[in-house]
């Protein structure tokens, strides 16, 4: 009986270890680099790409893919959050123009070149998708049927 619950827990701890992703061998450039800039990150994970690595993570209720060259140094950020961390300027462009329409999610990206929002909306029939600039200047790029419903 003995040997049953020990060959048991051997294939159970096996079984999860077998699971665990690897973690990618990250420089030690682009995990200072990281650690310089995003002191309270939660839940870090890493992947490693063709051209960059990348460490997805949390940090408060924003969820944050930061994306990092080998030299450390930091190429974009990709962040997913709510209408309550959208700009103000932005938030209010969006009420004007798509009166009666909720904001459901938001993305945005930023490098050195710019900052861009993409937001998605919704309202009873339609989702609602919009582009923004740090200025506010809105542009529609798309727009669906709910099929939520």
């Amino acid at each position: 009986m003995k040997k049953v619950i020990y060959l048991a827990a051997f294939a159970m701890l096996f079984g999860v270890a077998a699971s665990a992703a690897p973690t990618p061998n990250v420089s030690e450039k682009v995990l200072k680099a990281f650690n310089e800039t995003f002191t309270a990150a939660q839940d870090v994970t890493w992947h490693e790409y063709e051209s960059y690595s990348q460490a997805n993570f949390r940090k408060d209720d924003v969820q944050v893919r930061a994306q990092y060259d080998a030299d450390g140094k930091l190429l974009k950020t990709i962040r997913y959050y709510s209408e309550k961390q959208l700009l103000p300027n932005i938030v209010s462009k969006l009420k004007q123009k798509y009166s009666g329409k909720v904001i459901s999610g938001v993305t945005e990206t930023s490098s050195d070149e710019d900052v861009n929002f993409v937001i998605s909306l919704k309202d009873d029939k339609n989702w609602y998708i919009v582009k923004s600039d740090v200025y506010g200047n809105l542009q529609q790029i798309e727009k669906y049927k709910r099929a939520d419903l």
